[in-house]
């Protein structure tokens, strides 16, 4: 056999083999070529991985109190590295076990919102009529509460604590999730396939869950990839003025707030906790960047 005959056999397989790959595949093929949208991913991954073995990882427990070492810098003492907090608990610990609260939050907060967003959206984009009108005037009126403000009164009246947070930001959190939703299922329910699926006599939840939402899932992945971060960051704007997360539960922007008054002389209480956050954000932004370019029909090659 020539070279050339071979070089064309394995040109062929390889055409062969592309073509019986998936959507996932060449979305995760997209996916890994992104340089940012891996060390975005990476990111995440080692922050899920504090949240999860922050028992282990930790060297002191979160609420460890050493009152003989008080508001000490960074490498200044043995066995703590980035220093102490104000009454003396281990500012790396406090770190760590604060990844556990981030994720907590920013995860369950997207979960619930989930949960209400898409079925409510899948719902008025299928049936239309008077369903769609009434479900989009919910909407509606629910985007006239402005978020943070919303969350700021509910945790005012209720009380702070990791749960109430959790609520607090979903309560609006799955506004956007429903109007994308909505707006995928009413471009995909007039389609061919749909069509054929009402005329075989499949039923309407079975449409919806089984045609229609693995199609309009794209974008909705997308959103979710945005909305942790979001979610990150309102609950540390909560725990920054202190309604969030409770003592002594360790929060990111319980942290920074509490930094307030030693901040001018011992700057790694504000530093730390600041640049996780953005990392966070930072790591969940080139995730949701990478996914939208990777599930992008248009960059199918």
């Amino acid at each position: 056999m020539t070279s050339e005959a071979a070089a064309g056999m394995n040109v062929a397989s390889s055409s062969g083999s592309d073509k019986h790959r998936t959507l996932w595949q060449d979305a995760a093929r997209r996916f890994l070529r992104n340089r940012l949208a891996v060390f975005g991913l990476t990111i995440v991954l080692f922050f899920l991985f504090l949240a999860i073995f922050a028992d282990l990882v930790a060297p002191y427990p979160y609420d460890k109190v050493y009152f003989d070492r008080v508001l000490r810098m960074p490498f200044d003492l043995p066995g703590h590295p980035l220093g102490t907090d104000e009454v003396g608990r281990d500012y790396m610990s406090r770190l760590i076990y604060g990844a556990r609260t981030s994720m907590t939050v920013g995860i369950a907060v997207q979960a619930i919102a989930c949960l209400i967003g898409v079925p409510l959206g899948s719902l008025a984009g299928y049936m239309g009529g008077r369903t769609d009108f009434v479900i989009s005037r919910f909407i509606d009126s629910m985007t006239a509460f402005p978020g943070l403000m919303f969350s700021i009164l509910i945790i005012s009246v209720w009380g702070g604590g990791i749960t109430k947070v959790i609520f607090a930001l979903s309560i609006t959190s799955w506004i956007g999730i429903a109007r994308l939703t909505r707006g995928q299922i009413l471009s995909l329910r007039e389609k061919e396939y749909i069509e054929a699926a009402r005329c075989l006599g499949v039923g309407r939840n079975r449409i919806i869950v089984r045609h229609l939402l693995p199609n309009a899932l794209t974008p909705i992945l997308v959103a979710i990839s945005f909305g942790i971060p979001a979610a990150i960051f309102g609950e540390a704007g909560l725990s920054f003025l202190g309604i969030g997360i409770n003592d002594p539960i360790p929060s990111w922007g319980k942290m920074v707030g509490v930094s307030n008054a030693y901040v001018r002389v011992y700057w790694h209480l504000a530093l730390f906790p600041t640049v996780a956050v953005a990392l966070a954000m930072l790591g969940f932004s080139f995730v949701g960047d990478g996914l939208r370019d990777a599930l992008d029909p248009k960059m199918m090659e």
